[in-house]
């Protein structure tokens, strides 16, 4: 396979044609979500309570096998065969590095992601490594694996030191390897909220410390650059990569910027073309507007004033609920889709597999590990503890959620933060944090009593021959995917 670079705006292999980007995600895999891989709260909260209760030995294997299964060659060649050209795979930082060791590097993380690039390498997949949990926390949300809600990273001196020397380690081992297309240091930073996140400091009240965005940028990129001069460095903006107009002007060579663009009809309800309600009351999205909006993002913006490349890291529509709501939001998806190749923007989508959200593949809902979490599955429902899903917006728990908020935001006195601002940060905490953590011993207790071989047997709902092919969408992908 070609090194990829960056030539006048565009990427390119050494042949200097242009290569346009275009794949999917690989979430739950070295980084474990709650809607993908249908558990409540944290990963590493709830490694925690499966090897307290199925003991050191069956508690690894649990989580061993589920990686085994989760992605192997069969959904890389699945993927290849569908006409993308790259995958992007969310790390977690827990895989190569603890927190009782930092500094020292676990092996067995690295085997398992090198086996993963020897076969990328066979079927002609680029891979861009993606940082989705950084040490001390780049976010306050579950997905960089947070329970408490805190974004340390910005402000403490080891955990930058921690992050930047992983990188090293991860330049050392890649150097050489062309099936790398290179490294996207943070997904979905947020700087502005270290203490954690507040409805004061959320929306329009939110403020950047750019200062430390673009220092630790600018270390971990020399950082690398000292140890290998020639991959792509993949560089996302702050909150939740939207923002982008405090960060540097690009400062080496070889740096591709990402924007994540998730839109309201691929979540919400009613026809696509139609109105949707966002901050700014109705708004009528239709291909035009979906154009309009990764037009005047700060992202694409950004990339065509400083003539760098754009890459739309994450974005996805949800394919559960109703068969008509389904046809909409797929309608709303391959819009999306269009408008990026027509804008030469490279793109990955969120996810490639998970159980039954928004997945190309899906576990099959009568595998023995959905019939077995699904009396957690239905808690979490009730409770809205998964913030990400759009069919539990309007469960019971958060409708009590609101009401304890807004007299929350009455008490405080707190005026000039909107109530809407106020709920959907208050659930983050009292739901996706500690209502999803309170629900772990019971997930747990799930697969108490069951022996190594039930394990093996069951985390095979997770192996790509036993999921389910959402083929509607990939009939989509697959023709936009070769345009």
């Amino acid at each position: 396979m070609d090194l990829l670079q960056i030539e006048n705006g565009k990427i390119i292999n050494t042949s200097g044609k242009v290569v346009n980007l275009r794949g999917t995600c690989i979430g739950g895999f070295l980084n474990l979500e709650d809607f993908i891989n249908a558990y409540p709260g944290t990963e590493s909260a709830l490694r925690k309570h499966m090897l307290d209760t199925l003991g050191s030995v069956k508690g690894k294997m649990f989580f061993d096998r589920m990686a085994d299964n989760f992605f192997a060659e069969d959904d890389i060649a699945f993927i290849a065969a569908s006409g993308a050209n790259c995958i992007r795979i969310p790390l977690n930082y827990r895989c190569f590095e603890t927190d009782d060791k930092p500094f020292s590097y676990n092996e067995e993380g690295f085997k398992r992601l090198d086996g993963i690039l020897k076969l990328c390498e066979k079927y002609s997949i680029y891979v861009i490594l993606d940082m989705h949990a950084a040490p001390g926390w780049q976010n306050c949300h579950w997905h960089s694996d947070n329970e408490r809600g805190v974004a340390l990273l910005w402000t403490h001196k080891l955990f930058q030191d921690r992050f930047v020397a992983l990188w090293q380690e991860f330049a050392r081992r890649y150097e050489g390897r062309n099936v790398v297309a290179g490294y996207n240091l943070i997904n979905e930073p947020s700087t502005g909220n270290p203490n954690g996140e507040h409805a004061f400091d959320f929306y329009e009240h939110y403020k950047p410390d750019w200062n430390a965005m673009n220092s630790l940028y600018s270390r971990t990129v020399k950082a690398i650059r000292d140890i290998d001069p020639k991959h792509i460095i993949f560089l996302e903006g702050d909150n939740y990569s939207r923002y982008f107009e405090g960060l540097d002007t690009p400062f080496a060579d070889n740096l591709v910027y990402s924007s994540h663009n998730y839109t309201s009809p691929g979540f919400g309800s009613g026809p696509y073309p139609g109105y949707y309600q966002s901050e700014a009351g109705l708004v009528y999205w239709d291909k035009n507007r979906q154009k309009m909006d990764i037009l005047n993002c700060q992202g694409y913006i950004f990339s065509r004033q400083h003539n760098v490349p754009i890459w739309v890291g994450e974005f996805g529509s949800q394919y559960h609920g109703e068969k008509e709501q389904l046809h909409y939001r797929l309608k709303a998806m391959d819009d999306q889709l269009a408008v990026y190749n027509e804008c030469d923007i490279n793109w990955t989508t969120w996810t490639y597999k998970d159980a039954g959200i928004m997945g190309w593949v899906t576990l099959d809902p009568e595998s023995d590990y959905m019939k077995i979490v699904e009396p957690v599955q239905q808690m979490k429902r009730n409770l809205g503890a998964e913030n990400f899903v759009a069919q539990y917006w309007d469960s019971p728990g958060r409708v009590k959620s609101r009401e304890l908020a807004d007299l929350i935001l009455a008490e405080s006195g707190n005026y000039q933060c909107q109530n809407a601002a106020n709920a959907y940060t208050f659930n983050y905490a009292a739901l996706t944090g500690y209502a999803a953590a309170m629900l772990q011993p019971a997930y747990a207790r799930r697969f108490a009593n069951m022996t190594e071989t039930e394990i093996d047997s069951i985390m095979q709902a997770f192996n790509f021959k036993n999921c389910i092919i959402n083929k509607d969408y990939l009939e989509i992908l697959k023709q936009r995917l070769t345009e």
